[in-house]
């Protein structure tokens, strides 16, 4: 029996399908998967450093449509070189890293470290209030 027979079987659901008839997991998971959006965080990098498409674009030697197309889905797509070019254009390093899921206490001290220095950056130009605000939406929960 193949993945599509026993789909079938149980009545064509995926494993996707089933949990996400749970409308309070269904709700999780699309919050998780927008707080990991490639493209908001680029955006909120962009309002903090005060950077436009535009001047991304001109940064980058790219068409503003293209940075329009990056910022609205294609960053999810693009090859680690790109997002490299386009966080090095905004003054950061694009760092792709694999988290252990095994030791919470690791993961949870990793992602700490990761939020105090790529999400939480101090920035001279704006008070500490001004960016504890701006970095507050990239790692907010839901209430």
């Amino acid at each position: 029996m193949n993945a599509a027979e026993a789909r079938k079987k149980r009545g064509g659901n995926t494993l996707i399908e089933r949990t996400r008839r749970n409308p309070a997991r269904a709700s999780r998971i699309d919050r998780l998967v927008a707080e990991a959006s490639i493209e908001l965080i680029m955006r909120q990098i962009m309002e903090l450093e005060n950077v436009t498409a535009a001047e991304l674009a001109r940064r980058v030697k790219a068409k503003p449509p293209q940075i329009s197309r990056d910022l609205r889905g294609g960053l999810s797509k693009a090859c680690v070189s790109r997002l490299a070019d386009l966080a090095h254009a905004l003054g950061y390093d694009f760092v792709p890293m694999f988290i252990p899921h095994g030791d919470l206490e690791k993961r949870q001290t990793l992602l700490e470290i990761y939020k105090d220095t790529f999400v939480n950056p101090v920035n001279p130009g704006r008070s500490k209030q001004e960016t504890a605000h701006t970095s507050h939406s990239l790692t907010k929960k839901p209430a």
